[in-house]
């Protein structure tokens, strides 16, 4: 399997990875292991060490639908890297329960992590609560 680097987007052409992504346990396309979150998008299978991060959290977005005569909501987990000072990739998760699961075995990994998402601007969090509803 070829690793190509978060950070970077380089390809790791050293042979370290394979077993560390064997050993972990694999969430969605999320696999934490013991030094490194792989992250699986598209065809690509990236690494990141875990002291490299600036912070991990999970984003949830909600879209309302009309579905049939009732309108509902749709609830999606996303897991969010950001390293380098600016967000590296956000990755869609099967669930909300999959979700904490995923956030607690990141944080045992790795303990010393920052594991809350950044200050919005009080602009940009009173938009949206003042914004009509897209139709």
């Amino acid at each position: 399997m070829r690793f190509y680097s978060l950070r970077s987007g380089e390809l790791n052409k050293t042979a370290e990875l394979q077993p560390q992504f064997d050993a972990g346990h694999q969430i969605g396309a999320v696999c934490v292991g013991a030094d490194y979150l792989f992250l699986k998008k598209g065809l690509r299978t990236y690494y990141v060490r875990y002291d490299e991060t600036d912070r991990i959290y999970r984003r949830v977005r909600t879209v309302t639908a009309n579905v049939c005569c009732e309108g509902g909501e749709f609830r999606f987990d996303y897991l969010v890297i950001e390293a380098g000072g600016r967000e590296r990739m956000e990755i869609q998760l099967p669930g909300q329960k999959a979700a904490q699961m995923l956030l607690g075995e990141i944080r045992e990994a790795f303990p010393s992590g920052v594991f809350e998402a950044p200050e919005r601007p009080k602009e940009e969090a009173e938009g949206e609560a003042s914004a009509p509803a897209k139709r």
